[in-house]
């Protein structure tokens, strides 16, 4: 059995990726900031390996990559969102990290690192849809440039070491886990929405297509990838698009609740349309989406009717600030 490292837990995929891998009977090991909440793996905590350190110290690098096979790289400080005038702190808390996170593997043995990319974001506008790897690479915003300058790092180690990397541009992830009080992720934003009677505020008209990937699907093509030996870059992706409007509609169906919205001025990072092509997926890991996203739906507003949430905190000195709200997983 491969012995895991994830960099991320305490994030939505990351965190969805440790339930999973706990599930398959291993005992992965996590690395954490003091104070960070661990709610969401709770009642795991037992079955995990939990390591206490920074992602930007180099110490805490060097100790948590001991005797580990495989490294999960999901941390990312920034989101699409993060204005233009933000690349040097990008650099600095995920660029340099990520390189000391490579020399530190590569001193310590490991055989493969798995990155998670942002496939919304490093091709830019499409020149051809559904979106393959091979397309351009021009991304608008700083958050998809930062995600791109980290693979190019990324496959220069893998042109020049013996380690493996495997990187994964994934497209818009949702399901369990997220919250909605971040930048990203419009369908637990618009639940959200829906069950707390608050105005979803949508960019431009609404009109911006993109494919979503249910949560499972996204764990399942991370731990594929890791089994296998070899780099690679691959799409992973629903290969469907919707507008946001449709996004926002699915949601109020199978909800049953009609959402309050607001229009408000686009963003120029923003690209109009993103569909990612999961061919190269296929091909090489036997990959493909299982869960459609009315099913995916479903299974969030089971979760929500019967309960099976869990409120994140924000803690400070004098008091915990609730939040937000958001469903574990059944």
């Amino acid at each position: 059995m491969q012995r895991t490292l994830i960099l991320g837990a305490t994030g939505f995929i990351g965190g969805n990726l440790v339930r999973t891998l706990v599930a398959r009977g291993e005992y992965p090991r996590i690395l954490v900031r003091p104070g960070s909440s661990l709610s969401f793996l709770e009642d795991i905590l037992e079955r995990i390996e939990i390591v206490y350190g920074d992602f930007q110290d180099p110490e805490s690098l060097r100790d948590v990559t001991k005797d580990i096979d495989v490294i999960f790289h999901l941390i990312s400080t920034t989101s699409p969102s993060s204005p233009m005038g933000s690349s040097l702190d990008d650099a600095v808390s995920n660029l340099f990290p990520t390189i000391r996170l490579v020399e530190s593997a590569m001193a310590n043995g490991v055989k493969k690192i798995v990155y998670t990319s942002s496939g919304g974001t490093v091709y830019g506008e499409p020149q051809i849809t559904p979106i393959p790897e091979e397309h351009p690479l021009l991304p608008k915003s700083v958050y998809g440039q930062s995600k791109l300058t980290i693979e190019n790092f990324l496959n220069f180690y893998a042109r020049s070491t013996t380690l493996d990397v495997n990187i994964l541009r994934i497209s818009n992830p949702f399901g369990a886990g997220q919250n909605p009080l971040k930048a990203q992720g419009i369908i637990a934003v618009a639940m959200n929405c829906a069950y707390s009677n608050q105005v979803l505020k949508l960019y431009g008209n609404g009109e911006a297509v993109r494919d979503y990937l249910y949560i499972d699907d996204v764990t399942e093509a991370l731990i594929l990838v890791a089994q296998k030996p070899g780099s690679s870059i691959v799409n992973i992706s629903s290969g469907i698009g919707y507008s946001v409007r449709e996004i926002v509609q699915a949601v109020e169906e199978v909800s049953g609740r009609i959402i309050q919205k607001e229009f408000i001025p686009a963003r120029s990072s923003d690209v109009s349309v993103s569909i990612l092509s999961n061919r190269l997926a296929f091909e090489i890991y036997g990959w493909s989406p299982k869960i459609g996203l009315y099913e995916g739906l479903a299974r969030l507003d089971y979760m929500r009717k019967t309960k099976r949430c869990i409120t994140l905190e924000r803690r400070t000195p004098a008091k915990i600030h609730h939040i937000a709200v958001t469903c574990g997983n059944l």
